[in-house]
């Protein structure tokens, strides 16, 4: 029987935005103190989960991601904003927001090469967020905090890659193991 790897494909954030993400997560901890925090050096911008694949595809998926590496230039992604899914008062997950002219026409081009080579794509809209906490248990009211925080700002990086990612679930947390890394060159 073959082996299954749990995996996705992801921008990696540069160091300086994984820390400005631990500084405002250390702002919110006292405040939501049953929230599991996501850990610095795993912080990421998913752009697709596969979830648990065999081989074969971990090998198509990286040569999508091969086949669209030429259609796009570096370019550049902020940080900004603070939320919850579903709401502020029914929280779940706590998110930065991600700014970004050209990650949409990303997202979809890798959709599209995804979907032609048999992966089943997202249904929702498109919501480019960085996952920085779940709630454990019950949903938080986090909107008082939230609203103080909404306007804050993490930072900025160039996007200049993407990697496959193989995702290992460990009892302190999940490891990720880059098995495929493009950079983008268009011209």
């Amino acid at each position: 029987m073959e082996k299954k790897i749990r995996s996705f494909i992801a921008i990696p954030l540069t160091s300086p935005l994984q820390q400005a993400a631990a500084s405002i997560q250390e702002l919110l901890k006292p405040e939501l103190p049953s929230v599991r925090w996501s850990r610095q050096e795993s912080m990421h911008l998913t752009l697709h989960f596969f979830g648990d694949i065999g081989d074969d595809d971990l090998e198509k998926a990286a040569a999508v991601m091969v086949s669209i590496e030429s259609l796009f230039a570096p370019f550049p992604l902020a940080l900004c904003g603070l939320g919850a899914f579903p709401g502020p008062n029914r929280a779940r997950v706590f998110w930065l927001g991600v700014q970004s002219e050209h990650l949409v026409g990303l997202y979809s081009a890798l959709c599209k090469k995804l979907s032609a080579a048999g992966f089943p794509c997202e249904q929702r809209p498109f919501q480019p967020h960085l996952t920085i906490g779940r709630s454990r248990g019950t949903p938080q009211k986090a909107g008082h905090i939230l609203s103080q925080l909404a306007t804050t700002v993490a930072g900025e990086m160039t996007v200049d890659r993407l990697v496959l990612f193989e995702s290992e679930l460990l009892p302190t947390g999940a490891r990720h193991r880059p098995r495929q890394t493009i950079f983008f060159r268009a011209d």
